[in-house]
C-alpha cells in the first residue's frame, strides 16, 4: 500500500472526485451503508425546527465511523443484524458531536455550509444536538451493554479531550506528547471503538478485533493530524471554515507545539499566543512561520508515522476487499482536503 500525505491543498480533488473515491471505497458495504441512511434519516426526520432534520442528514459527512463497523463486520463469519444499527448509531453520535463542537466553537460554516446554530439559532442547536444523543441512546442501547458500555467509554473520552483542550486554550506549554494523548482520546478512541465492534458483533476472532482496534486507534490520530494540517492551508472558501479557526480560539495544535519549540520567532509567537493578540496580520505571520520554519512538513511527516502503524496493524488480517477498502480509505483519509 502507498501512503501520501501531502502538506499543499490543491484543486485536483473536487468534492465530487473525493464522493467518487469514497463510492468505490464503500463498494463491499453499498448494500448496508444504504440500510444506515435510511436509519439516520428516519431518525432525524422527527428534529425540528422544519428541515433541520434533513440538513443534519446531509450535513453528515463521508459516513466514515459507519463504514469502519460495517467493513470490520466483513471479517466475522455471523453477520449480525445489528451491525447496521451499531452503524447508524456511531453516526448520530457523531452528528451530536458536530452540533455541539460548532456550539462550542461559535463556528457559523462547517465543510463551506452553515451550521445549525447560524441557521436557527444557539438554543434550537442545543437541543438538535441533545436530541441526537438522546437517539443514539435509545439506538445503542438494543445493541446489548458490552457494546453500549465500549461506545460510552469512546464518548467519555471525547468529552474528556474536549475538557482538556479548553484547560489548555493559549497554553504554549504544551507538549508533543500531550496533544498526541488528547489527539487519541478526541478522535483515535471513536474510531478504534468502530473498527473493532464491527467485528465483534459479527463474531470476528480476538485476534483480528485487536487488530482492526490498532488500526482504528492509529487512522484516527493520522485523521486528527490531518485536520490540524488543513487548518492552516487554503482558505475560507476551500476549508469551508475561517483558517487558523483553532489558533484563533486558543487551540494550540502539532504545527504551532512544533514552531513553539523550533521557529527562529518562537518567542514572539509564544508572546503573541498567550496575549491573545491574534489579529489576522498576526495569524498570518504565524502561519508564514509555520511554513519557514518546517513546522506543516514536519506535521505531515508525524501524520505518515501514524498512518504508516495503521497501515502495519492490518497484517495479520486476510487479504480480501474488506481490506482493500480499510487501506484505500486510509489513504483516503490522509489525502483528502477538506
Amino acid at each position: 500500500m502507498t501512503l501520501k500525505a501531502e502538506c499543499k491543498p490543491s484543486n485536483t480533488l473536487p468534492e465530487s472526485i473525493a464522493e467518487t473515491r469514497l463510492k468505490s471505497i464503500y463498494l463491499p458495504i453499498k448494500s448496508e451503508l444504504s440500510q444506515v441512511e435510511e436509519e439516520i434519516a428516519g431518525a432525524c426526520s422527527a428534529i425540528g425546527p422544519a428541515g433541520s432534520g434533513s440538513y443534519l442528514l446531509r450535513a453528515g459527512g463521508k459516513r466514515i465511523r459507519a463504514a469502519l463497523v460495517l467493513l470490520s463486520s466483513l471479517y466475522g463469519n455471523d453477520p449480525a443484524p445489528e451491525v447496521i444499527r451499531l452503524a447508524a448509531s456511531v453516526e448520530i453520535l457523531h452528528l451530536a458531536t458536530l452540533v455541539h463542537d460548532d456550539l462550542i466553537d461559535y463556528s457559523d460554516s462547517r465543510r463551506g455550509a452553515p451550521t445549525v446554530n447560524k441557521i436557527w439559532g444557539r438554543n434550537a442547536a442545543i437541543l438538535a444536538g441533545d436530541y441526537l444523543y438522546a437517539l443514539f441512546l435509545e439506538h445503542a442501547a438494543g445493541l446489548g451493554k458490552p457494546i453500549f458500555s465500549s461506545i460510552a467509554v469512546s464518548l467519555r473520552n471525547m468529552v474528556k479531550a474536549e475538557i482538556l483542550q479548553l484547560q489548555l486554550l493559549y497554553n504554549c506549554d504544551i507538549s508533543e506528547r500531550d496533544y498526541v494523548a488528547r489527539t487519541y482520546l478526541k478522535a483515535g478512541s471513536f474510531l478504534s471503538c468502530c473498527s473493532r465492534l464491527g467485528a465483534e458483533l459479527a463474531g470476528a476472532p480476538e485476534k483480528v478485533r485487536r487488530a482492526l482496534e490498532r488500526y482504528g486507534w492509529f487512522m484516527g490520530i493520522a485523521f486528527q493530524i490531518k485536520d490540524d494540517i488543513l487548518d492552516f492551508l487554503g482558505d475560507e472558501t476551500s476549508l469551508g471554515k475561517p483558517v487558523a479557526q483553532d489558533l484563533r480560539q486558543g487551540v494550540l495544535t502539532l504545527p504551532v507545539i512544533h514552531a513553539l519549540n523550533n521557529s527562529p520567532e518562537r518567542h514572539q509567537i509564544r508572546t503573541l499566543i498567550e496575549k491573545k493578540e491574534l489579529s489576522a496580520t498576526t495569524l498570518q505571520f504565524i502561519i508564514r512561520e509555520l511554513e519557514n520554519c518546517g513546522s506543516l512538513s514536519y506535521s505531515a511527516r508525524i501524520l505518515k508515522r501514524y498512518a504508516r502503524l495503521a497501515g502495519r496493524a492490518l497484517a495479520p488480517l486476510p487479504e480480501n476487499q474488506a481490506r482493500n477498502s480499510l487501506e484505500a480509505l486510509l489513504d483516503f483519509v490522509i489525502t483528502r482536503e477538506l
